[in-house]
């Protein structure tokens, strides 16, 4: 499949969690961002989606990726992070430690 024809539909909540998580920039420099990013590779296993290194849960339909939640980026493997915490009865803690 060309990756050009891809279509990104960008759920608010993912949007919020993106600027809050990465860096605040507006939606359309967002999706630019993803397209360009996503051509240079990515990693979609189980509904999640690491483009840029920036992980992501979403639904990926033909030509169109829906983003549900940003998780930030992060060097950990989120899929398995996931599954080690609902393993434990734990949960991950995104975004700083120093607050």
């Amino acid at each position: 499949m060309a990756l050009d024809n891809i279509q990104f539909k960008l759920e608010s909540h993912a949007y919020e969690r993106y600027c809050e998580r990465v860096a605040p920039v507006s939606k359309t420099e967002l999706i630019s961002k993803l397209k360009e990013d996503l051509k240079k590779g990515h990693r979609f296993r189980k509904g999640y989606l690491l483009i840029g290194e920036t992980w992501w849960r979403a639904g990926w339909e033909g030509k169109v990726i829906t983003l549900f939640t940003c998780y930030g980026r992060t060097h950990i493997d989120i899929p398995q992070a996931v599954k080690w915490a609902k393993m434990h009865r734990d949960r991950l803690r995104l975004g700083s430690y120093t607050e």
